[in-house]
């Protein structure tokens, strides 16, 4: 029977492996999500398309989105009036499958063993977190495929050459890459380095190294270049404004490290670590010098995400190295170790670990380490209970769209997109002032600062939602409330006299509190054609219980 099912594996090779990047197209087809954060970029592209620059409110020059290159790609469907969800996630299933196929030939090329390429692209396309990235809605999957071009191109050099097409491809994706997110060029300036230097190791000479050096930093440095000069000119700055967020903010290299931990704990390959350090020293060997690059790409990649205090969402910063963690665990696994039974048992410790994740990360006790899982992620814009695309779509159609009303929100995606109203990012990722002054309340990445009253009150705010707070709608009008209700220390001495707290209808089920801070004509009609029910912010009874 075994030597049956060998042969149909040997002869139907070709159809096996189509038929392999078919099914984890459907299975990454199947997780599919969408998170708030990735309407930043709609909302920048929708105002470029409109003709106001990229620009988070019109005629605010703050650069608070991350990834240039993504930006853009979603301005020229917005552009082309496709709709922007359905696009991003048949891009990013397009960019999954294209990534698949570059770390196959890598592997097929470091191994010299199709099989053990498509071990590698089997243990790689199952991982939860790798198939979910797939879509989302973010830059993750360009940024991981472009690594996975560039790693090929460099890692594949000794077979192929380096002729003067392949250099300059190189570095046209290095650029791309930057593009995307600037700190890729934590890996690309790895991979264009030990290029060059392998260039030069050839020419001993010096003989016509000119050439390719052009060829190889040529690219990269016009279009790169060209981008950071334009973004100097149009924001003043070569930096995102999240970097002032989260660098001059509360960072922990104890999250940092937890974050990661987490990852290979949740995936049950806390012990692949502890075996690659085993075999560490056969690095130095000449033929293992791929191995190597790999193993220094995944250290570098680690200890940024470390640095940087990791993320809120599900591992979304270990993605881009996850091919090259998948190929040095195969190399372990396959290459290093010799018993079957072993090499068996770790391939489906690997499996397993994947199911585990997906079964129990949104569960106690992981889920109170302050990631969020791709549930919750997806859960803010559709459950009922938050209902941010809705809570958009209502504030939008209720103010007509008018830009003289001005919101301030912490969930500044879906909700300032689907409005187009004026916003204030009360977390400072789109706002400069709050960027670099904001109160410094928590350590949470992108989360460290908050916007203060007396600003908002500066800023000319309408309506306070701070975090969207959905009540049932029975539930009675004129309850007291905190004074963070509205993810701003707000206080009764610091409020204007008039102001009042208004009640919305979102959905069927659920109404949102908003803090009406400035007087507007547009919102006192909105209050009146809609019948909303507003009082006055501090009750007399303060002693009443909080709402939960």
């Amino acid at each position: 029977m075994l030597t049956k099912l060998a042969n149909f594996y040997k002869s139907n090779f070709n159809l096996i492996l189509v038929l392999l990047f078919i099914a984890l197209g459907v299975l990454a087809w199947h997780n599919r999500f969408i998170q708030d954060d990735a309407f930043i970029s709609f909302r920048y592209a929708d105002n470029f398309v409109r003709g106001y620059g990229l620009v988070w409110n019109e005629g605010e020059r703050v650069e608070g989105y991350t990834n240039f290159l993504w930006t853009i790609i979603i301005s020229l469907a917005l552009l082309l009036k496709l709709e922007p969800i359905k696009f991003v996630m048949v891009v990013g299933l397009f960019l999954f499958e294209l990534t698949l196929f570059f770390i196959y030939r890598l592997a097929a090329s470091l191994f010299h063993s199709p099989h053990l390429a498509l071990l590698t692209l089997l243990l790689l396309g199952t991982n939860y977190s790798f198939s979910s990235y797939a879509t989302g809605g973010l830059e993750t999957e360009l940024q991981t495929c472009l690594f996975a071009a560039c790693l090929w191109l460099f890692l594949t050099s000794d077979k192929g050459g380096w002729s003067m097409t392949r250099l300059a491809l190189l570095s046209l994706l290095a650029a791309l890459a930057m593009m995307t997110r600037l700190d890729s060029l934590l890996v690309v300036g790895l991979v264009l380095g030990s290029t060059l230097i392998k260039i030069g190791r050839q020419r001993k000479d010096g003989s016509r190294f000119w050439l390719p050096l052009s060829m190889a930093i040529g690219p990269l440095v016009l279009l790169v270049g060209s981008w950071l000069i334009w973004k100097m000119n149009f924001y003043g700055s070569v930096l995102p404004n999240t970097f002032y967020v989260k660098v001059t903010s509360l960072s922990s290299l104890k999250r940092g490290v937890i974050y990661v931990y987490l990852f290979f704990y949740s995936y049950w390959l806390v012990f692949f670590p502890f075996l690659f350090l085993g075999f560490v020293n056969r690095l130095r060997h000449r033929n293992n010098q791929s191995w190597l690059i790999l193993a220094v790409v995944i250290v570098i990649w680690l200890s940024y995400i470390i640095a940087v205090a990791g993320d809120f969402m599900e591992f979304r910063f270990i993605v881009p190295v996850l091919p090259y963690m998948f190929l040095v665990i195969v190399w372990l696994t396959c290459k290093q170790l010799t018993r079957l039974r072993l090499k068996i048992a770790l391939v489906l410790l690997v499996l397993c670990g994947s199911l585990h994740h997906w079964l129990t990360f949104s569960s106690p006790p992981l889920r109170y380490y302050d990631v969020d899982s791709f549930a919750g992620l997806s859960a803010f814009l559709y459950y009922e209970r938050n209902d941010w695309i809705r809570i958009g779509h209502v504030l939008g159609e209720s103010f007509q769209h008018d830009p003289n009303v001005t919101i301030a929100v912490t969930a500044s995606g879906a909700i300032p997109y689907y409005s187009r109203l004026k916003t204030i990012d009360i977390l400072g990722l789109n706002d400069r002032w709050v960027a670099r002054h904001g109160e410094i309340p928590m350590s949470r990445p992108g989360h460290q600062r908050r916007a203060t009253l007396p600003y908002l009150l500066e800023r000319k705010v309408n309506l306070l939602i701070g975090h969207p707070q959905l009540v049932p709608l029975e539930t009675p009008a004129n309850l007291p409330w905190h004074d963070y209700y509205f993810y701003v220390k707000v206080t009764q001495q610091d409020l204007p006299a008039d102001s009042r707290i208004i009640e919305i209808p979102i959905n069927s089920k659920y109404k949102m509190h908003v803090l009406y801070l400035v007087r507007s004509p547009v919102v006192d009609e909105a209050i009146r054609r809609n019948g909303w029910v507003s009082f006055a912010p501090f009750p007399t009874n303060e002693s009443q219980p909080v709402p939960q």
